[in-house]
């Protein structure tokens, strides 16, 4: 246990997140059921949704028709992982995407994926930081943002970058988790385990994002909260982290070369679940829109 306080509770560095998501990706496509969504969200589970799979493609469809998103737009899928949602949208909608990522793996990934479904003319992948990106100003009518901006340390860098490439009108479209109120995540065992072992230092609350995107010109147009609607998922990774805790035993015992991500990942489902059942997260879709 000493050396996970060595680490819970530390800043994350940009590698550190692409680290992350290298070391779990086969966990994610054994259990998130990954070659049909390609994503690894927790899923809306509206009315009729049956499997995660579908609850993640709801996410993109929700929020999309919220944002009003159609074939002539032009979106940023900003911490787009392996490009399921840029994907999805440019399948259902016809718009065109660009999807970034600080991994080169996720943007091989999306870029095979898009073209495996047809859709390479439409979804095109990048390594850039979404804090830091090269498009000129007043570039995209969307930036996209599923469970991505929490991995940021800098939510502030996150708004500003966001806002400066977006057009005139735009609109920034989030789908995440926040602290329902402000509180340090050190103080709450299971939130310090559930984000640092996502490689995410800290969380947000949602009132203090709001305050930040007024601050940079992005304004709340609409607020969904969805926290009951994930419940199947947090379920889900609960059952999960069970199973992972007699395989991460078996495979630390024997795999020395294990990265830290891969022989902690357990927990953080087993956390991510007494957190929720305590009130200390909650999950929202928001659409804010640039000052004109």
């Amino acid at each position: 246990m000493d050396k996970l306080k060595d680490i819970f509770n530390r800043k994350f560095s940009e590698q550190d997140v692409v680290d992350y998501y290298d070391a779990t990706e086969v966990h994610y496509r054994m259990f998130w059921e990954f070659e049909k969504s390609l994503s690894i969200h927790y899923g809306v589970w509206t009315k009729g949704i049956k499997n995660l799979s579908d609850a993640m493609i709801n996410t993109n469809l929700l929020l999309a028709r919220a944002g009003g998103i159609n074939k002539d737009s032009y979106v940023l899928d900003a911490g787009c992982g392996f490009g399921g949602s840029s994907i999805c949208i440019a399948e259902h909608f016809g718009c065109k995407v660009t999807g970034i990522t600080l991994s080169a793996r996720q943007v091989e990934i999306g870029t095979e994926q898009a073209k495996k479904r047809g859709v390479e003319n439409l979804a095109s992948f990048k390594q850039m930081s979404y804090t830091d990106t090269s498009f000129p100003d007043n570039t995209f009518d969307y930036v996209w943002a599923i469970e991505s901006m929490q991995t940021g340390s800098d939510k502030h860098a996150f708004l500003k970058e966001a806002a400066r490439v977006l057009k005139p009108g735009g609109k920034l479209l989030i789908s995440d988790c926040f602290k329902p109120y402000e509180y340090n995540i050190a103080d709450e065992k299971h939130m310090a385990i559930m984000f640092n072992g996502w490689a995410a230092e800290d969380v947000i609350s949602f009132d203090k994002f709001v305050e930040i995107a007024k601050f940079v010109g992005l304004l709340l147009k609409i607020e969904s909260d969805r926290t009951l609607e994930v419940k199947p998922t947090v379920n889900r990774m609960f059952f999960y982290g069970i199973l992972g805790m007699i395989g991460t035993f078996l495979y630390n015992a024997f795999v020395k070369k294990a990265s830290f991500f891969s022989r902690i990942h357990y927990r953080t489902a087993l956390s991510q679940f007494y957190a929720y059942r305590k009130g200390l997260w909650m999950y929202k879709m928001l659409i804010f829109e640039k000052s004109l």
